[in-house]
C-alpha cells in the first residue's frame, strides 16, 4: 500500500493511503460496464450469482446445523423439565407449587409443540430456507404469549425454566443472524424476479409476432379491397362516359325541365289564392259561427282549400266545388257580411271575379295531370334502360367495398396501436430486466438492442 504525502501549508501536513481513505471520499470509480445481448442475460446473471449463492447455501448450512444443535439442546432441556421433581412444600407454598405444576404441563406442550414448528426442512433450496427464518421468527415472538406459564412454572422449577429460557433466547439470535445473512445476500434472491421477467418479455414478444402476422394478412386484404373499390369505379366511370348513359343524361334533364314547370304552374296558381286568402279564412269563421250556410261538401272543401289549394284542386278537377265557395265567398263581401275597406273589398273581388271565370280544368288540372305524365313516361324509359340498372348494381357494390375498406382499415389501426403499446411494454421490461441485472451484479449492464 503506498502512502501520499500532501502538503497543504507550511505549519501542516496530511497522510492519506492511496486507494484507501481516498477511495473511500471519492469512489472507487463507475462500476464496470457490461453489455450483453437479452439471451445470454440468464447465463451471465446465473455465472454471477452462483458464486454468492454457494456461499450463501453454505454458510446457511451452517447457522441450520448450529439452530439444529440448539433445538436439541432445548429438547434435552425440556425432558429435564418433565422429569424435574418439585419438593414437596406445605402450607401456603403446596398451593403455589400446585399452580407451578400446572403451569409446568402447559409449558411442556407449548415448547414441545414450538420446537417441532422450528425445526428446520430438509431442503437447500434458499428460498425455502428463507421462508423457514422469516416465519421461524413470527412463531418465536408469539411464544411469548404464554409467558403467563413460564413464569409459574419458574416458582417450582426455577433452574430448568433458566436454562430453556437461555436455549431459547439463543435460537432467537441464530434465527436473527440467518435472517441478517439473507439481508446481505438479498442479490442472490434476484433471479427469481429475473426469471419472471423473462418470461413476461417471452409471452408479450409471442403475442407482438401473432398481431405483427395478423396485420401482415390485414395489409394483404386492404390491398386486394382497393384493387376491388378501383375496379368498381373505374366501371362506373366507363358507363357513365358511354353512349346509352348520354341518353340518360338527357332523359334526366327533360324530366327535370318538367318539374321546374310543374313547380313554376304550381307557385303561380298558388299566388292566386294567396290574394283571396283573407276573405275565405274570413268566410270559414263565419260558417264556424254559422253566421253563413254551406253545404257540408263545400264547408269541408273549403277548409281544405285553405290548408292546401293544390290538393284541394285534385279533389275538385273541373272546379265545380271551388267556384261555388268562391261565389258564396263574393256574396259575403257584396252583402259587407266579410268586412273590407273599399280598396281592398275592390281588389278582392277582381280576383274572385277572375277566378271564376278561370278555366281550371284546362288550366290546371289538365295542364299538371300532363305533366305528371311526361314526367312518368320519362322514370318508364329511365328504369327500362339496362345501364341505369348497372349503375346501381355498380353503386351498391362499390357501397360495400368502401365499407370493406373502412371496416379493415379500422382493424388495421387497432392492431397498429396494440402492437405499439405492447412494444412499448418490452422495453419497459427489458429496462426492468437491465436495472435488475445492475443491481444484481454491481454493475453497469446495458442490454443490446
Amino acid at each position: 500500500m503506498k502512502v501520499i504525502l500532501i502538503s497543504l501549508n507550511p505549519f501542516y501536513c496530511l497522510f492519506f493511503i492511496e486507494m484507501g481513505f481516498l477511495g473511500k471520499i471519492f469512489g472507487n470509480g463507475k462500476p464496470k460496464r457490461v453489455e450483453l445481448e437479452l439471451e445470454k442475460a440468464d447465463s451471465f446473471l446465473e455465472k454471477e450469482l452462483s458464486g454468492k449463492r454457494k456461499s450463501l447455501l453454505d454458510k446457511s448450512a451452517g447457522k441450520l446445523a448450529e439452530i439444529k444443535h440448539l433445538l436439541r439442546e432445548t429438547e434435552a432441556s425440556l425432558k429435564g423439565l418433565e422429569q424435574a421433581k418439585a419438593v414437596e412444600r406445605g402450607g401456603k407454598r403446596a398451593r403455589l407449587d400446585k399452580i407451578a405444576g400446572t403451569a409446568k404441563s402447559n409449558v411442556l406442550k407449548q415448547l414441545h409443540s414450538l420446537v417441532d414448528k422450528l425445526s428446520p426442512p430438509n431442503t437447500s433450496d434458499l428460498f425455502q430456507i428463507r421462508e423457514y427464518c422469516f416465519e421461524s421468527l413470527q412463531i418465536l415472538q408469539q411464544s411469548g404469549n404464554f409467558v403467563k406459564n413460564v413464569a409459574y412454572a419458574g416458582i417450582s422449577f426455577k433452574d430448568e425454566m433458566k436454562l430453556i429460557g437461555t436455549h431459547v433466547k439463543h435460537l432467537n439470535k441464530a434465527f436473527i443472524s440467518l435472517k441478517e445473512l439473507f439481508e446481505e445476500n438479498k442479490v442472490v434472491f434476484l433471479k427469481q424476479g429475473f426469471d419472471k421477467k423473462l418470461a413476461e418479455i417471452a409471452s408479450v414478444e409471442k403475442s407482438v409476432d401473432s398481431s405483427e402476422k395478423d396485420l401482415v394478412s390485414l395489409l394483404k386484404k386492404l390491398e386486394q379491397e382497393g384493387l376491388e373499390e378501383s375496379r368498381f369505379k373505374t366501371k362506373l366511370e366507363k358507363l357513365r362516359g358511354g353512349d346509352e348513359f348520354r341518353s340518360i343524361d338527357s332523359l334526366n334533364e327533360k324530366k327535370a325541365e318538367l318539374l321546374r314547370k310543374k313547380q313554376n304552374a304550381k307557385t303561380e296558381l298558388l299566388d292566386l289564392f294567396a290574394k283571396i286568402e283573407k276573405p275565405l279564412h274570413r268566410l270559414d269563421k263565419a260558417v264556424s259561427a254559422r253566421k253563413v250556410f254551406l253545404e257540408g261538401k263545400r264547408a269541408s272543401f273549403l277548409h281544405e282549400l285553405l290548408l292546401n289549394p293544390f290538393r284541394a284542386l285534385k279533389l275538385d278537377p273541373k272546379a265545380e266545388i271551388l267556384k261555388q265557395v268562391l261565389l258564396e265567398t263574393k256574396k259575403a263581401i257584396d252583402s259587407g257580411l266579410i268586412e273590407l275597406k273599399d280598396r281592398e273589398k275592390e281588389k278582392k273581388l277582381n280576383v274572385l271575379q277572375e277566378l271564376l271565370s278561370f278555366d281550371f280544368f284546362s288550366e290546371a288540372f289538365w295542364k299538371f295531370n300532363g305533366f305528371d305524365s311526361d314526367i312518368l313516361a320519362i322514370e318508364k324509359k329511365l328504369a327500362e334502360l339496362p345501364a341505369l340498372r348497372e349503375e346501381t348494381a355498380l353503386l351498391a357494390s362499390l357501397r360495400l367495398a368502401e365499407q370493406s375498406l373502412s371496416v379493415t382499415r379500422e382493424s388495421i389501426a387497432k392492431k397498429e396501436g396494440s402492437v405499439k403499446k405492447t412494444r412499448q411494454s418490452i422495453r419497459e421490461t427489458k429496462l426492468e430486466i437491465q436495472n435488475l441485472l445492475s443491481k444484481a451484479t454491481e454493475k453497469e449492464v446495458v442490454l443490446k438492442v
